[in-house]
């Protein structure tokens, strides 16, 4: 309709309370515009605060073990703690700007906690003085972080539409294969009373990492491909620190700490980065 046009069939009453209309929404155009960008900052910014928190867990993580090389236990356990805690802050922020599902990112959070407090009770253990306290934070510890490879394990079930491909049922018994050799070979010696500690926790490493690996392979995505390698890095983590605990033939075994530390702490870093990829 011309100008003209438009000016007959309308009185200027209505011309004025359309005008006062295309300005609100223009008005409220406006601002929706900056909320987004603001929202776009805020991403960035939290972005980086995960990545810098990561970074800094590495490092931690790193010093935990370069203090138990040194025999510095006591060191090792605050230093532990610390990157335990910087990786719950992290997973925290990477839940608020999720890029995952709600529910997958919510159980990973979830299990970042269990995780934090087996943590506590494996670096009370190396200071433990005598074998009752030592077995009794054992067997919390490993508690604890059963309950949060559960968690995981229920993540990228979940995420996958409780889809599972059979190919990958190998990987559920490889660290108790690895273990069978090892003690068959007599490489490692474990006490029966630790036994199925380690007989079910490895079976829960290995199904989390079967599952992270049937979730990619259904839904290969960024994400998928970092939890996937950081369920790997758990159960090469794992099998490190019992080297670490059952190896016997091996004089000193404090070297085991920094595979123990940089891939355990690496990989719960990898979980956190999948929230937002």
């Amino acid at each position: 309709m011309s100008i003209i046009n438009y000016k007959f069939f309308t009185t200027p009453d209505k011309r004025r309370r359309r005008f006062r209309t295309i300005l609100l929404l223009m008005e409220r155009m406006s601002k929706n515009g900056i909320d987004i960008k603001f929202t776009i900052c805020d991403n960035i910014y939290m972005n980086i605060a995960i990545y810098i928190l990561s970074a800094l867990t590495m490092v931690a993580g790193t010093a935990t073990a370069v203090l138990y090389q040194t025999r510095r236990n006591v060191g090792a356990l605050i230093a532990k703690m610390l990157a335990a805690v910087l990786f719950v802050i992290a997973g925290i922020i990477a839940f608020s700007v999720r890029s995952a599902s709600e529910t997958m990112c919510a159980l990973i959070l979830a299990g970042l906690f269990p995780a934090l407090g087996g943590d506590w009770f494996l670096a009370v253990k190396e200071i433990a003085p005598d074998e009752k306290r030592d077995y009794r934070n054992f067997a919390l510890g490993v508690i604890c972080f059963g309950i949060a490879q559960i968690l995981y394990l229920l993540a990228f079930l979940a995420d996958a539409e409780f889809r599972f491909v059979p190919a990958f049922i190998p990987l559920i018994v490889l660290p108790l294969f690895c273990t069978l050799i090892s003690l068959l070979t007599k490489q490692i010696h474990i006490e029966k009373k630790r036994l199925p500690f380690v007989v079910c926790y490895g079976l829960l490493l290995g199904t989390t990492l079967a599952m992270a690996a049937s979730r990619y392979y259904l839904n290969p995505t960024t994400g998928g491909l970092i939890a996937m390698i950081g369920a790997a890095a758990f159960v090469l983590s794992d099998m490190s620190l019992a080297c670490f605990f059952f190896a016997d033939k091996i004089k000193d075994r404090r070297f085991f700490n920094f595979p123990v530390m940089i891939l355990y702490f690496g990989a719960q870093v990898l979980y956190i980065l999948a929230m937002i990829f």
